[in-house]
């Protein structure tokens, strides 16, 4: 890789979602097609500790509600679009009443002083697939490099695990 081109002008000349660095597969963006019943729980592994990190959910098709102990007003509601700081496990569950597949939608991102970024400068996201838990679907950890400086996936690691949704009343 030049070392004069970051990765997001990779992303954006190549005009594709995928380049490859170093012999690893990154990514801008993780789609999920997700079954009405999921819930995706996101859980920070680990992160860097001098820039605030954060990570970005949406979905294009239903509106996503994020369960955690860090939310105040604004993601009381049903939203297309959460952001969230890295620090805890969050759960992230579809609403609405389609009963059809959904696209979701996560990327990283980061805060300097007041500000939020991502897909600018060196940010991308490295997936290793793991094995899911009993009861889940579907387990992987996204190793993200946030746009500062050179490339370094270990700026934040999420653990995403995608299962089905726990009924109020069991919870």
């Amino acid at each position: 890789m030049s070392p004069s081109r970051t990765l997001a002008e990779r992303f954006r000349t190549q005009r594709t979602d995928r380049i490859r660095v170093d012999g690893n597969e990154v990514v801008s963006v993780v789609d999920l097609i997700l079954e009405p019943t999921s819930a995706v729980e996101l859980a920070v592994e680990s992160q860097r500790d001098d820039v605030e990190q954060l990570f970005s959910i949406r979905s294009r098709t239903r509106d996503v509600r994020a369960v955690g102990e860090e939310f105040d007003e604004i993601y009381d509601a049903p939203v297309e679009l959460i952001q969230v700081r890295a620090k805890n496990t969050t759960t992230v569950e579809l609403v609405g009443s389609d009963a059809s597949d959904t696209l979701l939608q996560l990327w990283n991102g980061w805060r300097i002083d007041t500000t939020d970024h991502s897909w600018t400068g060196n940010s991308g996201i490295v997936v290793e697939d793991l094995t899911p838990p009993e009861g889940a679907k579907l387990r992987f950890r996204m190793w993200c490099s946030d746009g500062l400086g050179d490339p370094s996936f270990d700026d934040l690691v999420l653990i995403v695990t995608v299962g089905d949704r726990i009924p109020q009343n069991e919870r």
